[in-house]
Order: structure tokens, then sequence, then C-alpha cells
């Protein structure tokens, strides 16, 4: 089964037309496990029901393209704890549409307290760069590879306050986990963006403090402003430091597979199918520009 490289859209439900109306921009789809699935809570009977719309979708969509996954249900982060249910569904989907890569995010969203039913934040909160959490993260990820063999990613998260006196810098925390956790580096640049712009740092100096050779996706998004706050939201076009940012580290990012654009469907109405391929074709205009052949070293 050949690996995809090139270019990747996020699915959601409100792009479904734009899958017949722009194939051509598209060398893969990512999705999000979690839409497929209607969790009804830790200790429930039948836990988890496929959503059948959406997993119906997939399926179609799979026939069609290479599919890799971008999970939210993990909660890497939260101490002392895994979803043993969760994966067994992962698996599953795996089985179904043949997955080529995974990832999730170096954050954690479930606060877990004996006795205390599970509390979702609804927000991916970032974990402290110290030697437990390496620890937890590591046991975890070699966990979930020796549950499925396929390459995993962990993603750079955007955060809205410091930890501080951090034990390593974001750069070294994502290199040993990477190198001793056995699982590779998910690269979004917007939330790059983001935590630069809200804490006043310069993106590339930051890019530069990583090791972009363990770099094997990155995502591009846009985002908006509230309360003053520079926000994830995927709400359309990339700005163009996210474009200058990708344009910089695609030539220092040997092993990269492909670059996936992300727009939430809540502003797809706004935006319009035409803005979304129009951001496709100009990162494939980058990845042609520092991917080919004729321009790889």
């Amino acid at each position: 089964m050949k690996t995809p490289t090139g270019i990747g859209l996020m699915y959601n439900m409100a792009l479904d037309p734009y899958f017949d109306l722009y194939p051509e921009t598209i060398d893969y789809v990512e999705i999000t496990p979690d839409i497929l699935l209607q969790d009804k809570g830790p200790g429930q009977p039948g836990r988890f029901v496929q959503a059948p719309r959406e997993w119906d979708t997939v399926r179609r969509l799979a026939r069609r393209w290479p599919m890799v996954a971008h999970h939210v249900g993990f909660s890497l982060g939260t101490d002392g704890y895994f979803d043993e249910e969760y994966l067994e569904n992962v698996i599953q989907m795996h089985r179904e549409f043949g997955f080529h890569w995974h990832s999730d995010h170096l954050s954690y969203s479930k606060l877990i307290e004996e006795g205390q039913p599970e509390y979702n934040t609804c927000l991916a909160l970032p974990i402290p760069y110290d030697s437990e959490s390496l620890e937890m993260l590591i046991k975890k990820t070699r966990y979930i590879r020796s549950r499925i063999d396929l390459p995993f990613f962990i993603e750079n998260n955007v955060y809205f306050t410091e930890i501080p006196d951090e034990e390593f810098t974001e750069g070294e925390f994502v290199k040993a986990l990477c190198t001793r956790g056995d699982c590779g580096f998910l690269l979004d640049l917007h939330n790059v963006y983001v935590n630069a712009v809200n804490f006043n740092f310069d993106p590339i100096a930051f890019i530069d403090s990583l090791d972009l050779s363990m770099v094997e996706e990155i995502h591009i998004a846009g985002g908006d402003e509230i309360g003053g706050m520079r926000m994830d939201s995927h709400s359309g076009p990339c700005p163009e430091v996210v474009w200058e940012l990708l344009d910089y580290v695609l030539p220092r990012a040997p092993r990269l597979r492909g670059i996936t654009f992300e727009v939430d469907e809540s502003y797809l109405p706004l935006i319009g199918f035409e803005s979304v391929a129009r951001e496709l074709q100009r990162a494939r205009a980058l990845w042609d520009l520092h991917k080919t052949p004729s321009h790889v070293a």
C-alpha cells in the first residue's frame, strides 16, 4: 500500500460536495475518527455507536483517496488515563478504511478524578514539558504503536497561558518524545503562528529550535481574533505568515509526507468551496517547488 504524499484536506460533512467539484486538488483525505462515533460516555453499555451517515460518507471517500486519521479522543496528556474502548474503535476503523498514518495532539482534554465522572475540557490544554510528562507520553505512544501497525504522529498545540519553569523547551521535548516514543511529528504551522502572536516571539526562531527531520505531516489553517487573542479556529484562508512559514519549512523537512489544510464546517458558507480550492492549489505549488525530484537534492 503506497503511502500518499502531497496535499490533503481535513474532512467535515459540510465539505461533501467539494470532493466531486475539485477532486484534482486532493491527494489524500484526513478524517477525525471521533466524528464517526456517538459516545454515550465511559462505563455505558454499548458506549460507542457508529454515526451511520458519516461512516457511509467516509467509506465512499476511502474508495477514491488514501485516508489518514487525526484524533482528538486519546487525550494523551491526561495522567493515569488511557481510553482502551476508543482505541478498539480506531483499530476497527483502520481495518475498514486502511489509514496510512494517524496522529493526535500534544495536549489533554479530559480530567480524571477517582470517584468522579470524567470531565471534558472542550479545549485541548497544554502539558508541562518535564520528565514526568515525557515518560508518561512515551509509554502511551509506544503502546499505540504496538496495537496499530501504523506511523503515529504527535502535533504541537496552541496554548493561552505559559507554564513557568519548564524543564525542557518545546523543541527538546518533542525531539525526545519522537526519538524514544517511536512516533513522528505533525507540525501545525497555524498553531505556531497563534502562539507567536499571543506570546510575542519570532515564529522562524521557534521553528529553528525544532528538529525538522522529524516532521512527517504539516497542518495549515486560518484563524481569527477573540478578545485580543489569536485563535486556531480554522476559520478560512491561511494568513500570509503561515505561507511564509510553509515555504521556509518545506526544504528543511526531508521526511514530510503531506500538507493538510483544515477548515471548520461552520465557516464554509462564509468562504465557499472556491476559497478552499485556492488554498490547496497554493499549497500544491509550494509542494511542487520544494518536493518534486528536480528540486530535491
